[in-house]
Parts: C-alpha cells; structure tokens; sequence
C-alpha cells in the first residue's frame, strides 16, 4: 500500500506536496549548486509539473555553476531536450 497515495485525499493535496517537495530542492540545489543529480531531478520535476519555463531556467542555472563547456552542461542540455526542454540563449 502507498501510503502517500492514500493519505492525500484530493488530487490538489498531492499537487501541493509535490510543489512544495520541489521548492525545496530548488532551494537546496542554491545552497549546494554543484549537486548534478539534484539539477537533473529539479529540470524532470519542473516537466512533469508542465512547468517548462521553470525548467528551462533550471537547466540554464545548471550550465552556469559548472561552466557552459563542461561534461556536466553538455549532459544537462542532453537531458532536458530528451524531456523537450531546450535552453534558451
């Protein structure tokens, strides 16, 4: 049994907590920026919430804190375009 599934009542309940779950690793990918997992699991959850510019601005903060030429930008930018995110110049 899933107990988040049946502890949350209505639909607006879940969407909630889930808004709130990713506020707050937004604001821990600010005060730990150099988390690569954290900055590809905050550019899905923006997508999956239908929040694609929320996502493009994720992913354009990604490629700023490790460098525009780096392994991890080129693997943030692949990612997000896999999910139809692309960035913006």
């Amino acid at each position: 049994v899933n107990f988040l599934a049946c502890s949350l009542s209505a639909p607006q309940d879940r969407q909630a907590m889930i808004e709130t779950m990713v506020a707050s690793l937004d604001d821990r990918l600010k005060q730990n920026p150099r988390d690569e997992e954290g900055w590809m699991r905050l550019i899905r959850s923006y997508v999956v919430l239908g929040e694609a510019d929320r996502a493009r601005d994720a992913l354009g903060r990604a490629v700023a804190v490790f460098g525009a030429d780096s392994e991890q930008a080129k693997k943030f930018t692949a990612f997000a375009a896999s999910l139809g995110v692309t960035a913006t110049e």
